[in-house]
């Protein structure tokens, strides 16, 4: 992100730039001139009166226990987004061991260099980042309540209504309002239900005019919040003619379907359903922008349009999910025309700058339950068909880019697609047990290697490795590569045999850790067995082990076990302290010549929480201090 592009993106945020007795940082200056909301402060005068801010820039210079006791009172008080330490000595431990428990974002050095300022503003900052998409989705929304009259509901009761709503009914009084729409039992009904809809309703003017509306229901399950959008259908700007394309909405699918599924009753004709699933459809929401997701589904539709056969609807069920209804197909042709949709699809997509990852299926109805049908679509649409919902119906399903070209050159496509339309790639690795997940470009291909960028702490993680993984929004599937060789002090990567994983890389819910020394762990099962092996590695919640003896799958699997072994505490006599806890078995595996175990500890008692916790802070502590010795030569 460039300085310019961070000054208009956090223009709704706050930034304050502290320091103490004298301020250092000059590169600031042009920022603070440019951007609304960036204040300086000096902490020595003025730490009563420092407003709360989204971004902290500090200044530390030399790391002394006073400065950071007024770092700690200030922390106290503010909760930053992200925050910055610029200090003489980023390797000082003490001040390492402070940016940890306060989750500072970064430790940099205290220099006057531009290139501090591209350290800062490139950083992949989630927090920020989902800051800044909740400030765009609020500006949108404020343009959106120019152009649209849209209604909040808590379940069935209206709680907001925007001035444009307000116009439409001819009222300011949301109590009045309700009235006016508890008249429309359409409308009532679909507020009754949990998820999504769309459908027409017609509204009257106080003269009696009535001027037709698409209804769009956006459903929060979890807030119990439902947001009404109306707009209006223009009919002198629609064109007379009755082949203009046009989609149906769920409300007019459903009506068609059931009148279609009774005369299937009598005249045995099939009905095919060919479903089109935008599956990466969040992350894309996340990544583009509204007006660059709305070309990319515009000239989607358009090809759409272009695909289906004559006498063939096209409906949006949900945001993500459209669907092709076709009569007197078989099963045979509907699968034939999957294919090829898929196929067209893909290759229409290819140089797009969104690549929407489709995932296409063909489900001939036979029942004529109208209920059990849109059941089978629900499950569809939430990606929830179970193999014993399968063998009940006609289903075949086409996975992204499956059956049409070789994994190869998929992964190929989707790596030149990454190029064309500057998608980062996230790199993946694991060192003793930290995540590591940095940004990386491609910066050159060759028939059977990508040369790329990346970060130092990533280049050491993968050296050590000889492998990393890679994560972008367009990929179906994250990709496992070879590492060929890294230059970290050139910050690139050369990569090779890259291979889909069957699985994402990064599933853990809590960081694990390798113990710093052989940790040695006795086991008892069984009330009175027991065995000895060796800590693997450890998190808050989970403990995997290696043991030598042989255990049978049925005879630990879900099974409470008791846990002895040691860890390192200051605290401790001797500078360890015993843990006796209870766990229980979640995974077993027979290696050639070991045994892994993996447990779940749940809520651990008092103290054995505490020395866990404690634990775990001074290890990955010990590691961060690690990595960043091990590439400080490259700097």
């Amino acid at each position: 992100m460039l300085l310019e592009q961070f000054l208009h993106e956090t223009r709704y945020l706050s930034i304050a730039h502290l320091y103490f007795d004298e301020e250092k940082l000059f590169i600031f200056n042009r920022a603070k001139n440019e951007h609304p909301k960036f204040q300086s402060f000096d902490l020595q005068k003025d730490i009563k009166i420092i407003p709360p801010a989204d971004i902290l820039l500090i200044e530390i210079g030399e790391s002394t226990k006073e400065k950071l006791k007024v770092l700690v009172s200030l922390f106290a008080k503010h909760k930053p987004i992200v925050s910055y330490l610029f200090a003489d000595d980023v390797e000082n431990r003490l001040l390492l061991k402070f940016a940890l428990h306060f989750g500072i974002t970064d430790v940099l050095p205290l220099k006057n260099e531009e290139s501090l300022l591209f350290s800062i503003f490139t950083k992949n900052a989630n927090k920020l980042d989902d800051k800044l998409y909740t400030f765009q989705k609020i500006e949108l929304e404020k343009k959106i309540e120019h152009f649209f009259p849209f209604l909040v509901f808590q379940g069935e009761t209206l709680t907001y209504a925007n001035a444009k709503a307000k116009m439409l009914y001819e009222t300011n009084d949301l109590t009045a309002l309700q009235a006016q729409i508890n008249r429309d039992e359409e409308l009532c009904e679909a507020l009754k239900e949990n998820g999504d809809a769309q459908g027409s309703i017609v509204i009257e003017t106080s003269d009696g005019e009535p001027n037709v509306y698409l209804c769009v229901i956006k459903s929060f399950p979890q807030s119990s919040e439902k947001i009404v959008t109306l707009i209006n259908y223009d009919g002198e700007s629609e064109p007379k003619h009755h082949n203009t394309p046009s989609i149906l909405n769920r409300f007019d699918f459903v009506d068609i379907l059931k009148d279609r599924l009774a005369q299937q009753s009598v005249t045995k004709s099939p009905i095919s359903l060919i479903f089109i699933n935008i599956s990466n459809l969040d992350k894309l929401n996340k990544t583009f922008t509204s007006t660059t997701l709305y070309d990319a589904f515009k000239n989607l539709m358009l090809k759409l349009f272009q695909l289906k056969e004559e006498g063939q609807e096209i409906i949006q069920w949900s945001p993500n999910l459209y669907i092709i209804m076709g009569e007197k197909d078989t099963f045979e042709h509907a699968c034939d025309q999957t294919r090829h949709i898929q196929q067209e699809l893909i290759h229409a997509t290819a140089n797009e700058k969104i690549t929407p990852i489709i995932l296409t299926s063909a489900f001939h109805v036979e029942s004529d339950d109208l209920n059990v049908v849109i059941d089978y679509i629900e499950k569809i649409n939430t990606k929830n068909l179970l193999p014993h919902d399968i063998e009940k119906i006609k289903y075949f399903e086409l996975e992204y880019l499956d059956n049409v070209i070789e994994e190869q050159e998929q992964i190929a496509y989707l790596m030149h697609n990454c190029v064309n339309n500057k998608i980062p790639i996230k790199l993946l690795n694991i060192y003793k047990g930290l995540c590591i997940n940095t940004n990386s470009f491609i910066l050159k291909m060759t028939e059977d290697s990508y040369q790329m960028s990346c970060e130092n702490l990533q280049g050491y993680a993968m050296q050590l490795e000889g492998e990393t993984v890679l994560q972008a929004p367009n990929f179906s599937k994250d990709i496992k590569a070879e590492v060929s060789l890294v230059d970290i002090k050139r910050s690139l990567v050369i990569i090779k045999n890259l291979k889909f994983m069957p699985s994402s890389a990064n599933n853990r819910q809590h960081t694990r850790v390798q113990t710093s020394v052989r940790t040695p762990v006795l086991i008892k099962y069984a009330h009175r067995s027991s065995a000895q092996g060796d800590i693997l590695d450890i998190s808050v919640n989970s403990i995997a082990m290696k043991v030598g003896k042989s255990f049978r799958e049925e005879e630990m699997l879900n099974q409470k076990v008791r846990l002895n072994f040691s860890l390192p505490n200051e605290e401790g006599e001797n500078g360890y302290v015993i843990m006796d806890i209870e766990a229980t078995v979640t995974y077993i595996a027979q290696r050639d010549d070991f045994t892994k175990i993996v447990v779940m500890l749940g809520n651990l008692p008092k103290p054995y929480d505490d020395y866990l916790l404690r634990y775990m802070y001074n290890r990955q502590k010990e590691l961060i201090t690690e990595i960043r010795r091990a590439t400080k030569a490259y700097n």
